[in-house]
């Protein structure tokens, strides 16, 4: 009896995997990668991204949500610190990321939000200054769907002037 039960868990399972949609997929070239250079604003340009958000063009938008993916169009200037990140958007004003993980190649940081209580990461790979950042904010301000969008960047050097 108990095998048969198995079985059935395990035959549900498969066909909501196989009735499951996939999305299609994109190929983009990865830029070269480079050493970070410690103590150095880098200018990041997104590469890829990817959001989950509410479809906001449907009928009924509090019943449908849309998942993008494509080139990115995010700039960011990232200043490495031992405590804290400073991650400027677009050229806004620097905010502040709390270091959680710092070893020889990689870091990682996170900033919470204070009015609504979302979370930022950004991970910092130091041997290819490729970058990963995130959100995901479990409600969206304006409607009860949760967003998240993630970003794949790759780092340079600010050029001095």
């Amino acid at each position: 009896m108990r095998h048969s039960w198995i079985f059935v868990l395990y035959f549900c399972f498969a066909v909501s995997a196989g009735s499951a949609q996939t999305a299609s997929s994109q190929t983009f070239p990865l830029p070269k990668s480079h050493v970070w250079e410690p103590k150095t604003v880098q200018i990041c340009s997104s590469v890829g991204r990817v959001g989950i958000r509410q479809a906001k063009e449907t009928p009924d938008s509090s019943e449908y949500f849309l998942v993008e993916a494509g080139r990115g169009d995010s700039r960011l200037e990232i200043t490495l610190g031992e405590r804290e990140v400073l991650v400027s958007v677009d050229g806004a004003k620097p905010e502040k990321y709390n270091v959680v993980a710092n070893t020889v190649g990689v870091l990682t940081a996170v900033l919470v939000g204070e009015i609504e209580p979302s979370v930022s990461s950004i991970s910092v790979d130091k041997v290819t200054s490729y970058v990963i950042w995130s959100t995901t904010e479990p409600r969206d301000f304006t409607r009860d769907v949760p967003r998240h969008t993630a970003a794949l960047l790759a780092c340079s050097p600010a050029s001095k002037p």
